[in-house]
Order: C-alpha cells, then sequence, then structure tokens
C-alpha cells in the first residue's frame, strides 16, 4: 500500500510541475522594447505589468526605457509611461464597439422583430 501511495504522489507532482515551472518565465525588458517599436502609433494592446494589473489603451511612442501609453478609460486619464522592466506582456487587441453602437444594434433588432411579428399578425387576421 505504501509503494502504491508514493508512485501516486510522484505522478501528480510530475504532471502538476510543468505548467507551474512555465508560469515563472519572465521576458527581459528588451524583448518588450522590440516588440513596441515594432507597433504602429496608436495601436490598441492590452498590457499587463509584474504587479498584477492590465490595462487597455494606445500605444503613443518608445521613450529610451518606457513605453508612453495611453490607457482607454471611461474617464480620461493623462498619458502613461511604463518602464519596460515592469511590463510582463504586451497583447495586440482589436477595439470593440462603442456602448452606445451596441445599444442602436439592439434597438433596431428589437424594432424588426416587434415590425415582423405585427406583420404576422396580420397576415394570420386577415386570411
Amino acid at each position: 500500500m505504501r509503494v502504491k501511495s508514493l508512485v501516486i504522489h510522484l505522478l501528480v507532482l510530475l504532471i502538476a510541475a510543468p505548467p507551474a515551472v512555465a508560469g515563472q518565465r519572465r521576458e527581459s525588458p528588451e524583448v518588450w522594447r522590440t516588440f513596441a517599436e515594432r507597433l504602429d502609433a496608436g495601436a490598441f494592446v492590452m498590457v499587463r505589468l509584474h504587479d498584477g494589473t492590465t490595462m487597455k489603451g494606445h500605444v503613443i511612442d518608445v521613450a529610451g526605457d518606457a513605453l508612453r501609453f495611453k490607457p482607454k478609460t471611461r474617464i480620461p486619464v493623462a498619458i502613461r509611461d511604463l518602464p519596460f522592466a515592469d511590463i510582463e506582456s504586451i497583447e495586440r487587441q482589436k477595439p470593440g464597439l462603442s456602448p452606445g453602437s451596441k445599444v442602436l444594434i439592439g434597438i433596431g433588432v428589437g424594432a424588426g422583430a416587434i415590425f415582423g411579428g405585427l406583420l404576422i399578425f396580420l397576415a394570420a387576421v386577415y386570411d
């Protein structure tokens, strides 16, 4: 019984070890500098910092050892300089629809459904 328990614990350790080690890898600041330099000015990106915060916004410029970044927030904020040493990852994003566009699409779909239902009702009554 003791050997069986030892083998089970060893297998669990071997299965769990690679993902735990993979999460600890950190890229050097030069990797993120090179990546940011290749982005167009105004590119929409998501930046994750080593302290766990994530921000979405637009790349303004690469200045020295920092990324000039304009966060996309509900209330406008100033441009931030993010040191490449603090950056864990940069991911290019596609900007989504604005909230106003989403509301207008919902109103259009609702109006179309009501109008279609009204046409079906009229066709059933006058048939």
